[in-house]
């Protein structure tokens, strides 16, 4: 009986540290916007791939006065081609002891023509025709101030891709302003994938600059953003923004999330970072307990089995705004842990002792920063 009393008490805390986490999720309203000039800024290399789904939805916008601006990267593949046959202005990032995806943004807001600025990884894209209208009308109600950062739904089309779903569910609540703290609690970084700023504010704040020796840009922007207080808001990006990430195999999954899920750990606060660790380690203490008791103690197999589907109803009720999951998903929560668990153990490595990163054929050393 106190064998599965201590089961019981450690899998309700670890089940109610994961309600607490995930307590205020947020998103875009659905209002309409009076449109105004947008320039949108796409940091580009080797994604020719990509840029045809972002461009072909902003194109489907009923949110019209924009321009795109595509930094090429360097790219030896048809992204020039693709941008160009778009309508979009294609520049060249010049070379630069500064380099990656910081770079190309700060270099093409040089360009820009209009006073709010977007900018948007290739391979996101907007998820209605109404989506830049509504981002556009959240960001008015922010009095068109500082910046407004949206973390994208995860679509997946084949099964590797759904080993994304602890790490998008991580750096959702990983942001603490999700949590049941609500406002008491404050982030430390921005979304990188979507950020809306103005021009004046942009510029006033160093903007990207800040990014220049920082792993995660999204860290160096929101400093610049904080320093001058400047209201940065955050927000998930279900019915609006979505991205489809590494859809080249599982390496391209392992290697993606490795460059920056231990970096972006720390931006944390103790007691969030507590209660995700807390919910993460009743991802597996859940099986555990079920593989216990059917080992010797057959005879009291519903409890355990009752705790399991609990565990695989409060993953679905966190994933399925999101990260797009077929069903079956949910009850191999389990497996989804242990990948986690083994490339966070791989970024840590990397990032805390090695101290070198590899990202889109580019090696990119800690120790110096860049």
């Amino acid at each position: 009986m106190i064998w599965h009393f201590i089961w019981i008490l450690l899998l309700t805390v670890c089940l109610v540290s994961g309600f607490l986490i995930y307590r205020n999720p947020r998103f875009i309203g659905s209002s309409q916007s009076n449109e105004e000039n947008i320039s949108i800024i796409i940091p580009a290399r080797n994604e020719a791939h990509n840029l045809p789904a972002l461009l072909e939805s902003l194109h489907m916008q009923t949110y019209k006065n924009w321009e795109v601006i595509i930094a090429d990267d360097g790219s030896t593949d048809g992204t020039r081609r693709v941008g160009e046959s778009s309508g979009a202005t294609v520049i060249d990032v010049p070379e630069s002891e500064w380099r990656g995806k910081s770079h190309a943004c700060h270099h093409a807001a040089r360009h820009a023509r209009y006073g709010i600025l977007i900018f948007i990884d290739a391979d996101t894209s907007f998820t209605d025709a109404d989506s830049l209208a509504r981002i556009r009308e959240q960001y008015h109600f922010q009095e068109d101030r500082g910046v407004l950062s949206i973390q994208p739904f995860h679509q997946t089309v084949r099964f590797y891709e759904t080993f994304s779903a602890i790490f998008n569910i991580v750096t959702i609540t990983g942001m603490n302003i999700f949590s049941a703290f609500g406002e008491r609690m404050q982030t430390s970084t921005v979304f990188g994938p979507f950020l809306m700023t103005n021009r004046r504010d942009y510029a006033s704040t160093g903007g990207h600059m800040n990014a220049k020796d920082t792993l995660i840009e999204g860290m160096g922007i929101y400093r610049g953003y904080h320093d001058i207080s400047l209201p940065t808001t955050l927000y998930m990006g279900y019915g609006v923004l979505q991205f489809r990430m590494y859809p080249e195999g599982l390496p391209s999954v392992v290697k993606g999330w490795q460059k920056h899920i231990a970096s972006g750990a720390e931006n944390t606060t103790r007691p969030v970072m507590a209660l995700i660790m807390l919910w993460l380690g009743g991802t597996l203490v859940a099986p555990s307990y079920l593989a216990t008791t059917a080992l010797w103690h057959s005879g009291s197999i519903l409890l355990p089995i009752m705790f399991y589907i609990l565990y695989a109803l409060q993953f679905m009720w966190m994933g399925r705004k999101v990260i797009c999951l077929p069903w079956y998903s949910y009850i191999l929560y389990p497996l989804y842990s242990l990948f986690f668990f083994h490339v966070y153990a791989r970024s840590f490595i990397q990032t805390h002792i090695t101290k070198k990163v590899e990202w889109k054929d580019r090696k990119i050393d800690l120790k110096k920063g860049k």
